[in-house]
């Protein structure tokens, strides 16, 4: 999955139990100093403040099967170009391809961003084709109404498949979604 994301130019590190970096793509490595593997693997970031908000979140992650989606974000004290963090739980079928993994930070920089590929939509949060295609059109700024005409559904139905979206992704309300779809495109 990590090489998927980074076939797409998004940085991802794969997470075991710990915060022990069982994974890193090019794009995650090419970040070190910032974003590295340190002693017995434990995941090191740039700021400290960053860190500890994602020990806190990857705690309360593992130790919960209904472990929620969140981004932080990481100011370089040197100036450099800020960093989105976004810590994913792996859940249900994920665990086949993560094995040990827990979770996945992907990372991301503020910017022009565009919907995600709906392979990563899918392999990240085990949606279905349906509810890929509709997290893809709420990333595009689509309303559930327009949704629903143009793939010939009911705006129920939207509503079902963007419910089930929540559900997966860990998110509450639509904005929050459609900024965490956002954060997962590639800059």
């Amino acid at each position: 999955m990590a090489t998927t994301l980074s076939s797409l130019g998004l940085a991802a590190v794969v997470l075991g139990a710990g915060l022990n970096v069982l994974a890193m793509n090019e794009e995650a490595e090419a970040l070190a100093p910032r974003i590295s593997a340190g002693p017995f693997d434990r995941l090191i970031l740039e700021s400290k403040a960053t860190a500890a908000l994602v020990k806190t979140a990857f705690s309360a992650l593992t130790s919960s099967t209904n472990g929620a989606v969140q981004s932080f974000p990481m100011i370089s004290p040197e100036g450099l170009e800020p960093l989105i963090l976004h810590l994913l739980p792996v859940r249900r079928s994920a665990h086949d391809v993560f094995g040990r993994g827990l979770a996945l930070l992907v990372v991301t920089s503020p910017g022009k961003r565009t919907a995600p590929d709906m392979r990563v939509l899918s392999g990240l949060f085990d949606l279905t084709p349906a509810e890929g295609k509709v997290a893809r059109e709420l990333a595009r700024g689509n309303s559930l109404e327009e949704i629903a005409t143009a793939h010939n559904v009911s705006v129920e139905t939207v509503r079902t498949h963007v419910k089930n979206i929540f559900a997966k992704t860990g998110s509450n309300r639509q904005p929050e979604l459609v900024a965490l779809l956002l954060g997962l495109s590639a800059p």
